[in-house]
């Protein structure tokens, strides 16, 4: 329904563009052919001419020169018009007809010029044969296509038809319908064809969205080819194009693996991928577009080519007209040969080169997948060893908080010891000058301290006691940091024991207290008087236990 309808509203637009530019032709001009006959204005709009085509073309002269005419493709002629005075006339060149017939017209290139056609009238009343060009190839392509169209399609004349039975004409024109149904069936299939190949092209590139490809909106998701074009699609240019895009996709993903390009192996073979997808599918269809082309055209061909009682007659009246017109046929028939063959060879490369491609992705999906298993076994080492190294991480910063409290309170014991150290410097400094002021203030004869060493009085000193300098005592004590030390306690009670037992056996002494006190010396620390003096002369043990006694305190 809708090729219908886009049939019926380009039909009508034609018919639009027909009627401006009948509007635009003077009504006096006239064209006169070879044959007498006279085409005017009213001739353009008969209820049967359609218009085929329309468009600029340069119309060669005899001496080389280029006119610009505007050329009007009808159902059985093709005009060249003419402007002048913003109107349009019949054109005029070298004395040429500006109306052919398109019952005999030949449509050839012009060699060594790419935007140039010869068109050659091989009519009853005599040949001609016309040069013109367009502003390109591709425009050139058009008028050759359009033309060689609407001469297999344009009615025989009168006098032509008039020869055939009804018969033959209804099975004829039944024919026709029949092959335009089907081809415009065909062309409805490959639209199809078409629309499903984009539509699965589209599906693709919102899968590789979905699985993280940032490109996905980079590539479009349309085929290079369309049904509707004018010209039919180049299959061999995609072929070509699809063939670089493999050899440049084999290219980088060698240089990515051989790198390791671990950020790259996803998203740009995932790109290569996509466009070589796109390329092949635009290459499929345009493969079903040529098709369909060449089969409607063999089936013209055979229609054509159909013996009738019209085709074993005579229609021309010059064998110069009819062999030329025989060698187009040929021409034709040979061309669209080679254009199968052709067709028929590419098919078979892309069918190859969807085998070799359908088996090159089934490896690299065999080595994608080895490469995802052995990135899955790294990924799961790499998650063991990031477990560990934060273990690991824990214990030390565990053992550097416990280590940093350590320091912390070694610096404050270290502080402690300090101030500690700075408090008893302060003491001995105090100590020292509180000792060298006492010893300053001192009498020369310090008082004795006498420990009587057999239980006595002290007015018995003289037998057997020891005389001790109770400052020296106290400050050597004090010195020594050791208060009622047992050691000092031990000795004394140890000199005073042997002291008693040896009571007896001592010899009197024959000073009195005031030569004992005067017989007493200072030494370091502490005063002490002779050993004759405390009658311990008769008894080393006596003066190795004072002498122990002193030497502790």
């Amino acid at each position: 329904v809708i090729a219908a309808v886009d049939q019926r509203v380009s039909e009508y637009e034609r018919h639009q563009r027909l009627q401006e530019v009948w509007n635009r032709i003077d009504s006096r001009s006239m064209a006169k052919l070879k044959d007498g006959c006279t085409v005017r204005k009213q001739d353009m709009m008969r209820p049967e001419q359609i218009l085929k085509h329309q468009g600029l073309l340069l119309w060669k002269t005899a001496t080389g020169r280029l006119k610009d005419v505007q050329a009007v493709l009808l159902t059985d002629r093709l005009i060249f018009l003419q402007e002048k005075d913003q109107k349009y006339i019949f054109a005029t060149v070298d004395q040429k007809p500006p109306v052919i017939a398109l019952q005999k017209l030949i449509v050839r290139e012009v060699a060594n010029e790419e935007r140039g056609m010869f068109l050659i009238s091989a009519s009853s009343s005599g040949p001609e044969m016309y040069e013109v060009h367009t502003s390109s190839k591709d425009e050139r392509n058009t008028w050759m296509r359009l033309i060689r169209e609407a001469v297999e399609s344009c009615p025989e004349e009168e006098e032509e038809w008039a020869s055939e039975s009804e018969e033959e004409k209804k099975a004829a024109k039944a024919r026709l319908q029949k092959i335009h149904r089907l081809k415009e069936s065909l062309m409805i299939q490959d639209q199809q064809v078409c629309s499903c190949l984009e539509e699965k092209l589209q599906i693709y590139t919102e899968l590789s969205s979905l699985n993280g490809w940032t490109g996905a909106a980079q590539v479009e998701a349309r085929l290079q080819v369309q049904p509707q074009s004018e010209e039919l699609p180049q299959a061999a240019g995609l072929l070509a194009e699809a063939l670089q895009a493999g050899d440049a996709f084999r290219t980088d993903y060698m240089i990515m693996w051989s790198h390791d390009c671990d950020a790259l192996k996803y998203n740009r073979p995932t790109c290569f991928v996509q466009n070589l997808t796109r390329l092949l599918y635009s290459l499929q269809a345009a493969v079903a577009i040529q098709d369909t082309c060449y089969e409607v055209q063999r089936l013209l061909l055979e229609e054509s080519g159909r013996p009738s009682p019209r085709a074993q007659r005579v229609h021309l009246s010059s064998p110069w007209a009819n062999t030329l017109q025989e060698q187009e046929k040929q021409r034709n028939l040979e061309k669209q040969r080679e254009e199968v063959a052709a067709a028929q060879r590419l098919r078979d490369k892309l069918r190859q080169d969807k085998e070799r491609w359908e088996r090159e992705c089934q490896a690299k999906e065999s080595q994608q997948g080895e490469q995802e298993s052995r990135l899955q076994e790294r990924e799961r080492q790499c998650q063991l060893t990031a477990e560990k190294l934060k273990q690991e991480k824990k214990e030390l910063d565990g053992q550097l908080e416990e280590y940093q409290q350590s320091l912390e309170r070694l610096r404050e014991g270290q502080r402690s010891v300090e101030r500690e150290r700075e408090r008893l410097d302060s003491q001995q400094r105090l100590l020292q000058t509180w000792k060298h002021g006492r010893q300053s203030s001192l009498p020369a004869v310090i008082p004795h301290m006498i420990i009587p060493l057999d239980g006595q009085s002290r007015g018995q000193a003289g037998n057997g006691s020891v005389f001790v300098n109770e400052a020296v005592l106290t400050s050597t004590n004090n010195r020594h940091h050791k208060r009622n030390g047992p050691s000092t306690h031990n000795c004394l009670n140890t000199l005073l024991a042997r002291t008693n037992d040896r009571r007896s056996a001592m010899v009197p002494s024959p000073h009195s207290q005031n030569s004992d006190s005067q017989d007493w010396t200072m030494g370091t620390g502490y005063l002490c008087s002779p050993a004759e003096t405390i009658g311990l002369q008769h008894s080393s043990t006596g003066r190795k236990c004072l002498h122990s006694f002193f030497c502790c305190v």
